[in-house]
Order: structure tokens, then sequence, then C-alpha cells
């Protein structure tokens, strides 16, 4: 075992840790376990006597412990890489009967797990669906998902402002809008309609951010880019959402959250567009000589 590898303890019905390697030693050396002490490390098949997993330390027989003070309180570790709530050692009492087959690891053990399970459910509806229900709703839908978005962002970072950005977007464009109805060429509700596209981008950009470093703390690297996000900023960070719920749910990062797929989706119109301005003219071209020759034919 290499020092710095994380030991979980099972003691008196209770399971505790991940704790340094060098803790363990020394607890040993003091004498708080006892032979009956199981321990558990990743990727041990199942738990074993703590003596044998560190002979060298059974080897020196432990000092006894400090006498017990009648006002003290019972001695803690904290179990600092494991979140959510800490477990702590009384003074040893007469350990009960257990199978080691009830300390079986299993993945309420692993720490990898307890964050992704600590991690708020993502949106996870599927990109295309999001196009889809767009180009049903007549845009709507294109309306009200950001918000979702932005609400699950707001929940792993407190300080995010994407929801307020949105929002400021949007009222942006609608007196814009109004501004340029009578007058098309309003000055004003040109700047208001800019104003909408910044705030509506830079929301998108203050997500991504925010994701990026808040899955930091989840041993998750999110890699979202910039060029990406600037022209299919809502249904690029949905891609990057049911990535990540993917990965919440079963602990799989392949295969990458999706990204090229978008540019096919821009190149496709935009090679269709050309075809369009060059076969247009062509056809226009050849109803023009279609009707010449058949006027010539009347004559």
């Amino acid at each position: 075992m290499t020092n710095g590898e994380k030991v979980w303890i099972a003691e008196n019905g209770q399971k505790s840790g991940p704790f340094l390697e060098e803790d363990v030693r020394r607890w040993m050396a003091e004498g708080r376990y006892g032979p009956d002490t199981l321990a558990w490390r990743k990727g041990m098949p199942e738990w074993v006597p703590l003596y044998s997993l560190f002979p060298e330390s059974a080897a020196t027989p432990p000092s006894p412990p400090p006498p017990k003070a009648t006002a003290s309180a019972p001695a803690v570790f904290a179990a600092e890489d494991r979140p959510g709530a800490t477990y702590s050692y009384d003074e040893r009492a007469p350990a009960p009967a257990f199978s080691r087959a009830e300390y079986a690891p299993h993945d309420d053990y692993d720490s990898d797990t307890a964050n992704r399970r600590d991690l708020p459910a993502p949106p996870s509806l599927h990109w295309g669906l999001v196009l889809l229900f767009t180009i049903l709703t007549f845009g709507i839908f294109a309306i009200v998902w950001p918000f979702i978005q932005a609400n699950w962002v707001r929940k792993i970072d407190g300080d995010s402002k994407a929801t307020m950005m949105l929002a400021g977007a949007l009222g942006c464009l609608f007196v814009g809008e109004v501004f340029s109805a009578g007058n098309r060429g309003s000055l004003l509700g040109g700047l208001l309609t800019l104003a909408y596209l910044v705030l509506w981008l830079v929301a998108y950009f203050s997500m991504a951010d925010s994701i990026k470093r808040k899955l930091a703390d989840y041993s998750l690297p999110v890699e979202i880019g910039g060029v990406t996000l600037f022209f299919f900023n809502t249904y690029y960070l949905q891609g990057q959402l049911s990535w990540i719920s993917r990965w919440k749910n079963t602990g799989s990062s392949n295969p990458k959250a999706p990204k090229g797929v978008f540019y096919l989706l821009f190149i496709i119109p935009f090679m269709l567009a050309i075809l369009a301005a060059i076969a247009i003219p062509s056809y226009q071209q050849y109803v023009k000589r279609a009707h010449a020759i058949e006027a010539q034919q009347g004559e």
C-alpha cells in the first residue's frame, strides 16, 4: 500500500472514512484500534483486519490508550475527504458480533459516487428535442428553456446572475420591437436589439463558466467551446447538461458531449442555400428559354 491512499475503518458496528494512511498508522500506534477492527480501501474485494493491512504496525505492541477523562468529550476524527456528515469514534466498547458480508464494500463508500449523488440533477432533455419543441412552438420553447438551464446553474452556483441577464435580454428585445414597430429605422430599437444579443450571450458564457468551475469540485472536467457556444448557445449547452446528467446517473463520461454535430446542422442549411442560389437562377433562365421557344413555334 502506498503512502497517501485512503482507508475506510469498520468498528463497533460503524464505518467511517476515508482517512489518510499516515493517520491510520498513527492511531494504531496510539492503540485506538483492536485486532477486531476491519479496514478497506478502493480496489479491495472485501474488508480485511486492519493489522493485516499494516503488518509492520502490528509487530510493535500498541501502547495502552490514555485513561478516560470524566468530563471530556469523545474523540472525534473528521473525515474531511468524505462529503456530507462526518463520523466519530467514542471510547472503544466490546465489539458486537458481525459478519464481513455486512461490511462488504459497495458504491455508497465510493467517494466519486457520493459526489455524483450530491450533484443536483441537470435538465436532461436531449438537445434535439429542444430544437424540435422550439420549431413546433414557433420559438416559444426557446424562450422558456434557457431559464430552466439557468435555474439549474443557480443551484450549483448561488452567485450566478444568468437568470437576471436572460430576463434583461428579453426585456430589451420586447421594448426594442415596440420602438421599431412604427419605425424600422429606429436607432433606439436597434440599440435595444443589440443589447438583447449581448446580454443573451453573456448569460450563456456566464453559465458555461459556472458549470466548468463547479463541476471541477466533483472531479468532472467540462469542456465548453466558446465558438460553438456563441452560435448554438441553447442547444450546445443542453448537450453538455445531458452529458452531465448521464455522468451523474452512471458515472461514465464517455462518449463526450456533442459538439461537431452542431456544425453539421449549420453547414447543411448553408450548403442548401448555396445550391438554391445556383439552381434557382438557372431554372429561371430555363423557363424563359422554354417560353421563348414556345412563342416562336406558335408564330
